[in-house]
């Protein structure tokens, strides 16, 4: 083993602390192969050094939150050795919290609970209640060995010899002298028993699984214990066993070597599940009605995985015979356009071939396949079994506008149809254009949602932003449950729709015009022609010349909602038109002469 392949420099602690650096070198370096970490259990890692090194983060299966801090480091016999406080952090509302010291629960208990754990290098010394052990890692200066060692109480059992009563304002002041006490923990009762070793040794299990990873070597697992010494004082732990296990690489000198028993394997090691060691790529569902803001949150999703080096690529249906939605997507990411039709139904056999150009082209870590916003995903998801070859299932997102709702376009119909299928069919649900609403609009939005489909995880969304990493946890959730996202699971269908199908756009009757604009528009031309369409129009969308002030500028249109907008096209983007979709469409001659009508004056296109 060599040291050298982990972190490729010499070790050099005369200037600042290595074991820190180590440990990073650890962290990040399995995270650029995110299936192989995921694959050894991480759920993610968030470092924290405003006051010095520290580090947050998750394992699989479980739900709390696990700390490590730096404390300090000292070299001797040509090695380098290295501390740091190990700490379990239950969410606040975890039943793991009632075996925890009482000053634990009151830190969890309180408003700002999640921000410290998030900068644990700023508040180590105030979350210090739910340190249960420690980290120690050595190495040799040459870099021919390398050992991690976890030391914990089997049990952090805590003596309150005195007890601890509760509080006069908490029980009502009780009577006077002839009040009973009343205790939280009575005299010689246990205030915390805390299985501190097995709850840390899932943490150290994939500390050490990525350093065997990393350094192509297994290591030399031992298992000890030692009596942990009666304490003093009005609050000191029990006595019992204090456990340490050690997972060392390379060629240790005796001196440096573990002892104890040594295991055939490394105990707490997680499991992972066949899909978690596949190659193949995540498929997600991205859908949601016309004008909703599909397009918006894609980009933003996709700034997100790139920002992060994950390589996504894209599948675009638009229902027309142009895309305008790949033409603003394209930047980084491989898009593969699928037009003139939709995917639930005429274009279903061209999404196969399509999927297999977009993964010869570039490797990809995700696939989202943009659908049409006419799409019904439940007919999606049925012909998205043939792809188990090259894709394992995602999620089902369903962007949502907010503004349409409060307009009465869903409650003045009733929720029917493709609209319907979309919401019910989610297994996200992205509250789209939070802030264009009223907040107690906002609030009746979210509920009649939620009325839609009771397990779909709903984010408010301003300009398609949300905290993406809840994506991320939302489906590692799902995965670490070992079952499939509701979206995926088995429902039973009416009669009528497993003989007829599930409901698709054109039993609805929407059908779109598309209208080349050789000439420049203003707004006002570009109204005209929306109000010719009629009122069955839902959305509008497309290039066109813009005359403004005076000059001709390229720009998108984006009608949806009764709100017309626009945006810079796209530099490369050469072709001028426009989309409009649905219901009862007036002619499209109606439409060019709506525009003929118009006729700005300015520059010839």
């Amino acid at each position: 083993m060599r040291l050298h392949t982990l972190l490729p420099r010499p070790l050099d602690p005369t200037t600042s602390p290595e074991s820190p650096s180590i440990l990073t070198a650890l962290l990040s370096g399995i995270h650029l192969d995110r299936r192989q970490a995921r694959a050894l259990g991480w759920r993610g890692v968030r470092p924290s050094a405003l006051y010095g090194p520290a580090w947050t983060c998750r394992v699989a299966p479980l739900a709390h939150v696990f700390g490590l801090v730096f404390l300090d480091e000292h070299v001797d016999n040509d090695a380098l050795r290295g501390t740091f406080a190990a700490s379990v952090f239950p969410a606040a509302q975890s039943d793991l919290l009632d075996s925890f010291p009482l000053r634990a629960l009151e830190i969890a208990l309180g408003p700002d609970y999640a921000d410290a754990v998030r900068e644990l290098s700023a508040h180590a010394e105030a979350l210090a209640p739910f340190c249960l052990g420690h980290l120690d890692l050595a190495a040799a200066l040459d870099g021919s060995w390398l050992s991690l060692r976890l030391s914990a109480p089997a049990r952090l059992r805590v003596v309150s010899a005195a007890g601890i009563p509760i509080p006069p304002e908490a029980d009502g002041g009780g009577s006077g002298a002839q009040a009973v006490p009343q205790w939280l923990v009575p005299p010689g009762g246990l205030e915390c028993d805390v299985p501190a070793f097995r709850l840390l040794l899932r943490l150290f299990a994939a500390l050490a699984g990525t350093a065997a990873h990393l350094l192509d070597a297994e290591p030399d697992v031992r298992l000890h214990r030692t009596a942990l010494a009666a304490q003093e004082g009005p609050q000191a732990p029990e006595p019992g066993w204090r456990m340490h296990i050690a997972a060392v690489f390379g060629g240790a000198p005796h001196s440096a070597a573990a002892p104890g028993k040594k295991l055939s394997r490394l105990p707490g090691r997680y499991a992972p599940r066949p899909d978690e060691l596949s190659s193949l790529p995540v498929m997600h569902v991205l859908t949601g009605f016309l004008g909703s803001g599909k397009t918006t949150f894609l980009r933003r999703w996709l700034d997100f995985l790139n920002g992060r080096e994950r390589y996504a690529a894209v599948i675009q249906n638009e229902f027309g015979q142009i895309g305008l939605d790949a033409a603003l997507t394209r930047s980084e990411t491989r898009v593969e356009a699928l037009d003139e039709g939709c995917v639930c139904c005429s274009l279903a056999d061209t999404l196969r071939p399509g999927l297999q150009r977009l993964l010869a082209a570039a490797p990809a870590e995700q696939v989202i396949l943009e659908t049409t916003g006419l799409a019904n995903p439940a007919n999606i998801l049925r012909s998205l079994g043939d792809l188990a070859e090259f894709v394992q299932p995602g999620l089902v997102v369903t962007v949502v506008d907010a503004l349409e709702w409060r307009r009465g376009g869903y409650a003045a119909r009733g929720v029917s149809g493709v609209r319907l299928a979309q919401v019910e069919q989610a297994d996200v649900i992205i509250a789209n254009k939070a802030d264009a609403v009223a907040e107690s609009d906002f609030g009746d939005i979210l509920r009649a949602l939620r009325a839609c489909n009771a397990k779909a995880c709903i984010l408010p969304a301003v300009q398609g932003n949300i905290a993406f990493a809840r994506l991320d946890a939302f489906l590692a959730d799902w995965q670490d449950a070992r079952t499939r996202p509701p979206s995926r699971q088995p429902r039973l269908h009416t009669l009528a729709q497993a003989q007829d199908g599930l409901g698709t756009h054109v039993e609805e009757g929407f059908t779109s015009h598309t209208i080349p604009m050789r000439t420049p528009v203003d707004e006002n031309g570009l109204r005209q022609m929306l109000d010719a369409a009629g009122p069955g129009l839902c959305r509008a969308k497309g290039i066109v010349n813009l005359l403004h002030d005076g000059r001709v500028v390229p720009a998108v249109v984006q009608y949806a909602a009764g709100q017309l907008e626009f945006e810079a096209a796209p530099e490369d983007e050469n072709s001028r038109y426009l989309v409009f979709i649905g219901i009862d469409l007036a002619p499209r001659e109606a439409l060019a002469d709506a525009l003929a009508g118009a006729d700005p004056s300015g520059p010839a296109a």
